[in-house]
């Protein structure tokens, strides 16, 4: 069995370090487990434990699913928190904008997991990238200041060349992500 997520790696540019840096300053007393740069990645379809034999046709159901799809730019210029204001569960960065190719993209994936045995989530596609997950708050209401006082400005924008099958490999350390398949989109 493999822990398996489809998803788009990112190379984190500078503004993108720089506002995670100063997150982690902000809330160093904050149980707060954050991302790792070089694991930066926006998830289309997390499929959870798979069977090795499955990962072939999942690779073949998401082929055909993107013959079509071209390359994209997309931009990272929101952030914002998952979960309630008095059970904030997950620091994100996102669009302000409704990206159709994002969408699209998610959209074909989705249904070629589905078709392939892996069921649809029931929570909406919000395209994303995780910038730290809570694990507890000391101080609320300081935690809600420094969310508020974020700029919203442009802080990573990618050309969407390609989209990878990985593995999620949990430990101590944090997770390690291995690529299994590279999709190259036209």
């Amino acid at each position: 069995m493999k822990r398996l997520f489809i998803a788009i790696h990112l190379q984190a540019t500078p503004a993108l370090l720089l506002l995670l840096e100063q997150l982690k300053q902000q809330l160093a007393r904050e149980r707060i487990s954050w991302a790792k740069s070089e694991n930066m990645h926006l998830t289309l379809k997390f499929i959870g434990e798979t069977p090795e034999k499955a990962i072939p046709v999942i690779v073949s159901a998401i082929e055909q699913a993107l013959e079509s799809q071209k390359s994209f730019e997309f931009t990272f210029d929101r952030t914002g928190v998952f979960g309630s204001r008095y059970d904030p569960r997950v620091i994100w960065l996102g669009s302000s904008k409704t990206s159709a190719e994002m969408n699209l993209l998610a959209e074909k994936v989705i249904d070629a997991c589905d078709r392939s045995g892996f069921a649809r989530d029931r929570q909406n596609f919000v395209p994303h990238l995780t910038l730290g997950r809570i694990k507890g708050l000391e101080d609320k209401p300081s935690f809600q200041r420094v969310m508020q006082q974020l700029p919203q400005q442009v802080f990573q924008q990618s050309a969407v060349k390609e989209i990878i099958l990985f593995e999620s490999i949990l430990r101590k350390e944090g997770p390690l992500y291995v690529p299994i398949h590279r999709f190259v989109l036209g």
